[in-house]
């Protein structure tokens, strides 16, 4: 038997979560998750409340739920997975890392082998796109797509970049690289159709299209949410983030911030505070995310810059050590699997950013993103009010 982790949002826990479970607790002794906490990676908040998303993974089978800090949970696609497989590869025991992709199993492996194996020829021909004036993602995509062609033959490994999961996949390999893990990739391929980033089939529907479903015909979408359906449903009725809200605030926490406090964020690259300051003075947050001049960057990076702005994510803090906590397990975890790092009270959580001030930095991100959620949930509390969850 094997040891597996899986990395998700579960925003919210469904049925292609579950079918990964389900498929993983074949052959696994123990199911260790790290999932994101109030924040996920579009640097919006989740559907709903991290104590209902970990609870239902641990209804359906895994033993435990490790809350990935929303410094590496809101952060790119490469900084998502090495902050991720820092937790993972410090758990006792882990030998595998379970995630599902859309596209052929062999092309992610070969991507990213290419991308190990021939970094100084990657980053060549990604700064030579970048000079052409192209996004980070274009560049990124071009630069392996030739790399691909050039040492793989003819076929055209389109799809693994049109699926996030695929991107995601691929960076998960690298980082295990990249720390000298003993982890083994394990790639389960997901059932359904790819359509403009929406997965679906009769048995799986997309978290994507499940979000917007849970706020206008709920009930279309309860056979996807196989746990906690009363639960999502009530948060996403009664305490549906306020986007727009969250949008209002980011554009005065970017106007009130000076050039050089723009330059300090985890998501501004040199240059990028001038040019944002410029474009800011307009009063429309998705406009400013169109805007042409700002295209190069993508608008995912730019909704993540203006998260930073709102929680004062440093670029330095992906750098420092930090602590998490459990979120929640089963009856049966044996806790001594957890790493020191990983704490299941909050006075520990406390005690450790007393003593040390490069994890009280990380920390403090997460007491932001807490009650920044908190806030636009119109819900009480704080990162403190929380209580393991067992299930």
């Amino acid at each position: 038997m094997i040891n597996c982790a899986v990395i998700a949002e579960f925003n919210p826990f469904h049925s292609g979560h579950k079918k990964l479970i389900d498929t993983v607790r074949e052959s696994a002794a123990d199911i260790i998750c790290v999932m994101s906490g109030p924040f996920v990676q579009s640097a919006f908040p989740a559907i709903c409340d991290k104590a209902i998303r970990a609870e239902s993974a641990i209804l359906c089978g895994a033993d435990a739920v490790i809350e990935l800090p929303a410094l590496y949970a809101t952060a790119s696609a490469k900084s998502f997975a090495e902050g991720a497989l820092k937790i993972i590869t410090k758990v006792r025991g882990v030998t595998h890392l379970a995630f599902g992709v859309s596209s052929d199993k062999d092309c992610i492996l070969r991507i990213a082998e290419l991308r190990i194996k021939k970094a100084d020829k990657f980053n060549s021909l990604y700064k030579s796109y970048l000079k052409q004036g192209k996004s980070h993602n274009y560049a990124t995509r071009a630069a392996l797509t030739e790399l691909y062609r050039e040492n793989c033959g003819e076929s055209d490994p389109a799809l693994a970049f049109d699926d996030p999961n695929s991107i995601l996949g691929i960076e998960y390999i690298c980082a295990i690289d990249k720390l000298g893990a003993n982890i083994q990739p394990y790639i389960i391929t997901r059932r359904g159709s790819h359509l403009s980033g929406a997965y679906y089939s009769d048995d799986f529907l997309s978290a994507t299209n499940i979000r917007k479903s849970l706020l206008s015909n709920a009930y279309s979408v309860k056979n996807y949410i196989p746990y906690n359906y009363e639960k999502v449903l009530n948060f996403a009725e009664n305490h549906a983030p306020d986007i727009s809200a969250l949008k209002k605030m980011a554009l005065f926490y970017v106007k009130s911030l000076s050039s050089e406090e723009l330059s300090e964020l985890r998501d501004c690259s040199k240059g990028m505070e001038f040019l944002i300051k410029e474009i800011a003075k307009n009063n429309d947050y998705d406009g400013i995310i169109g805007n042409e001049k700002l295209k190069i960057y993508g608008a995912k990076r730019l909704n993540r810059l203006f998260l930073d702005a709102v929680c004062g994510i440093k670029k330095e803090y992906l750098d420092y050590p930090f602590v998490t906590r459990l979120l929640a397990c089963s009856g049966k975890f044996d806790f001594s699997l957890l790493p020191d790092f990983v704490k299941t009270a909050n006075r520990d959580l406390k005690l450790a950013a007393e003593h040390n001030s490069d994890i009280r930095c990380v920390l403090g991100v997460d007491e932001r993103i807490a009650v920044l959620y908190n806030t636009l949930c119109s819900t009480k509390g704080d990162f403190y009010n929380y209580s393991l969850v067992k299930a």
